[in-house]
């Protein structure tokens, strides 16, 4: 498929989509999708621009952060009660663990980014950890000692 293709079929798509959800004529399962397909349209161009041209590393970044948004956008639309921040940060640690790994190491920053993105992932993780076991450990504590001690039974 050649450029003018491929961009023109990329534009009509991203225009529906956009041309329906704000006339609100999708129906409510495209609805819930119109966000994230709409982030990640873009996402999946950039990605076609890297894909097509190694040497343009450039382009993994607006493909790695759109497609990130997606999903993020599309875990939240459906699981609203989830915290989506470990998926922002560890979708951000892949796309710049790619740009340096795609640079063979040359760019050296993606790296530094990459980590700091794994990190703030794991204590987003370790929080929400904190926020379910702590009070299942405080219920179960307080049942060994109404029931396992044998005060109430």
């Amino acid at each position: 498929m050649n450029r003018s293709v491929f961009w023109g079929l990329a534009l009509i798509a991203f225009g529906l989509l956009l041309l329906l959800g704000n006339l609100r004529i999708v129906v409510w399962p495209l609805r819930a999708l119109s966000g994230p397909l709409a982030l990640a349209i873009p996402g999946l161009i950039f990605a076609a621009v890297y894909s097509g041209n190694r040497s343009q590393w450039w382009a993994i970044i607006p493909a790695g952060v759109m497609l990130t948004l997606a999903g993020v956008a599309l875990v939240d639309g459906i699981l609203p009660w989830v915290n989506t921040g470990w998926l922002f940060f560890f979708g951000l640690a892949v796309t710049f663990g790619l740009v340096w790994r795609e640079t063979g190491g040359v760019q050296r920053w993606a790296r530094v980014v990459a980590l700091a993105c794994l990190g703030m992932t794991a204590l987003i993780l370790l929080g929400s950890l904190v926020r379910i076991v702590l009070p299942l450990a405080l219920v179960g504590i307080g049942v060994y000692l109404l029931v396992g001690r044998g005060r109430l039974g």
